[in-house]
């Protein structure tokens, strides 16, 4: 998987669809000129395949669901394939990145019941619940226990979604091997494969506005 940079800007400024901008960075994406993250080769990668992933978004008001596209390349120099994700995308999950920040900050903000907010994103409370354990979880290995005691849970979503994201997501990346809120473990990490989750390059070669 080769994770890239696109939320330059704050989350709370962003507009638009998950599936718009995953789009729109797509369009303009070229694998040769990636850097592949097992061998560290530029310029070897290539289109290998594509998989269609449903994502769940909240557009207009309203739950939406929509369809990517993900292009997986594979590199001449290695031969590992890897799936290209920006960051507003969860790896392994069927929920968009702002779609799971804007339910937590409902509830963390105290503007709904948890049952007005499960009404409302039209999800269980058991996910709800899920979510808002992992945020937890994520929190504390971030910040380290004495830090994470310390801060609010309030200061720290105010601080993800009223900062440019990809600072954070990227250095979270490569402390942890995973993102942020990401429940499933990358499978080469788990099996400890030589193809294991070392990606050390995650802006892209070109800005996307």
């Amino acid at each position: 998987m080769i994770r890239k940079n696109l939320l330059f800007i704050k989350i709370l400024n962003i507009k638009t669809s998950s599936k718009i901008l995953f789009d729109r960075f797509m369009t303009r994406f070229v694998p040769s000129k990636e850097t592949c993250p097992v061998c560290g080769s530029r310029g070897e990668c290539h289109v290998h395949a594509y998989y269609g992933r449903t994502i769940t978004d909240f557009v207009n008001g309203r739950r939406h669901k929509c369809t990517i596209s993900v292009m997986r390349v594979i590199c001449d120099s290695c031969h590992h394939t890897h799936a290209i994700l920006p960051d507003h995308i969860i790896p392994y999950g069927t929920y968009g990145l702002f779609f799971v920040l804007r339910v937590l900050s409902e509830h963390i903000f105290q503007f709904r019941s948890i049952e007005s907010i499960c009404e409302r994103y039209e999800i269980s409370i058991s996910q709800f619940r899920k979510w808002k354990c992992l945020f937890r979880q994520h929190k504390k290995l971030w910040l380290g226990e004495l830090e994470n005691l310390k801060t609010d849970t309030r200061d720290f979503m105010k601080t993800l979604v009223s900062n440019p994201y990809n600072g954070f997501s990227s250095e979270f990346i490569s402390r942890f091997a995973f993102s942020f809120l990401q429940s499933h473990k990358n499978p080469s990490v788990c099996c400890n494969e030589t193809a294991g989750y070392c990606q050390k390059i995650f802006l892209p070669d070109y800005r996307i506005t």
